[in-house]
């Protein structure tokens, strides 16, 4: 088994209030309907979009945002989420350095999150490193093993090896099966090929419907959770009671441990090769850390993109003593229109923030594809910035074939 990350103490407060008034079995039946209104309520009432590689997940099927949930809680018991991202800004801008000159999605970064938490650890089936590559796999790819020596434990050489374990996974299953997937090929790196090609000869070429192992069956959805915790923390924050990134937020003591262990045999998802960029050629040759030879995995490409549209806003009130939770009041100056919300120039929005590194994540309600920048063009905003009540940007993402 390897090297997992915990998500489940991160739900685990939501179970405080029911845990003094209700029984056992009355608790279990409201945490599972605290967490279905949850996530239908980002997913589906806000407009929220998850992607996995630019290939949609159908979250507003109840059975997927089901799965997903049970997923987040089931995983291991603990884990130190402002370690964890210290971790991620030390290490993601290698990884996405070798993923793009590649050609693969950056999305795989979340990868090695899910598999080591990005600590140079070894399994108890011999998978190491960041990336937790087996032996068979590191001596392929030309990774040295001595006993004074261990490459899998280089950022740079065993993210480089992972990239053209990724990339040959993805070119069999495309050329062997005809379809362009990176969700089985997510699954091929925790499974194997080998054993992924099996699965697919006895049960298609929907990893979603495959009747998998429970660590491979899990593991796309893992990754989907890191990727929108991450990408995405201020749409979930209020739904934990605490900041999960805080390191001086209190410690959740209380867990439910529900047995609910749903079966993927009725899913009804389907992969769709139209989302996303599926090229049928990978060029896996380059020169390692040379970012001058830097590739963009989607340059030239249309099949899928965003269209922006901007909203201007003005931060209003006092924030001299802004805490973890607290209301933050934005004055639109130009009319904002989402689907069917509107608000029109002057109307005052108050939403909550969030501390996360040195920056203010603002969940303004409307889903991930309505996120709030600075002036800089960067996601949140900064404590001087908000301090000085300085002008916001409301970016609203399109979707478009």
């Amino acid at each position: 088994m390897r090297y997992g990350v915990d998500l489940s103490i991160l739900f685990a407060n939501i179970l405080e209030f029911p845990g003094k008034i209700c029984s056992m079995k009355a608790k279990a039946v409201i945490f599972k309907l605290t967490f279905w209104f949850f996530f239908i309520g980002i997913f589906k009432c806000s407009g929220h979009d998850i992607f996995f590689c630019d290939e949609r997940i159908p979250v507003e099927d109840r059975f997927v945002a089901d799965k997903l949930m049970n997923i987040i809680r089931k995983q291991i018991n603990y884990v130190n989420m402002p370690k964890l991202r210290e971790g991620v800004k030390k290490y993601f801008g290698i990884v996405e350095y070798y993923l793009r000159a590649t050609g693969l999605p950056e999305d795989f970064k979340y990868l090695p999150i899910v598999e080591s938490g990005f600590q140079n650890a070894i399994s108890n089936k011999g998978a190491g490193g960041y990336w937790q590559i087996m032996p068979p796999t590191a001596k392929e790819r030309g990774l040295a093993m001595t006993e004074d020596m261990d490459e899998r434990n280089d950022i740079n050489k065993s993210t480089y090896a992972a990239c053209k374990e990724i990339a040959r996974n993805y070119l069999i299953i495309k050329k062997t099966y005809g379809i362009s997937s990176w969700v089985l090929t997510a699954a091929a790196y925790n499974y194997g090929i080998g054993n992924i090609s099996n699965n697919i000869k006895r049960q298609g070429t929907n990893y979603f419907q495959m009747n998998l192992n429970a660590e491979t069956a899990a593991y796309v959805y893992k990754i989907i959770a890191i990727k929108e915790l991450f990408e995405f923390p201020e749409l979930y924050m209020k739904n934990f009671g605490y900041n999960v990134f805080n390191s001086e937020s209190s410690k959740l003591t209380t867990q439910e441990k529900v047995s609910d262990v749903s079966s993927f045999s009725s899913m009804t998802l389907k992969v769709n090769e139209k989302d996303g960029n599926h090229p049928d050629k990978l060029d896996t040759t380059i020169a390692m850390v040379d970012k001058n030879k830097i590739l963009d995995y989607k340059a030239g490409k249309t099949v899928r993109f965003i269209r922006p549209k901007f909203v201007y806003a003005q931060v209003v009130g006092k924030y001299k003593h802004f805490k973890d939770g607290d209301m933050i009041s934005f004055e639109l100056q130009t009319d904002l229109k989402v689907g069917n919300y509107y608000a029109s120039k002057g109307y005052v929005i108050e939403r909550p923030g969030w501390k996360i590194d040195d920056r203010v994540f603002i969940d303004l309600g409307l889903g991930n594809n309505v996120i709030l920048y600075d002036l800089n063009n960067t996601h949140g905003i900064s404590f001087s910035s908000l301090r000085k009540k300085e002008p916001v940007i409301i970016m609203i993402n399109t979707r478009e074939e």
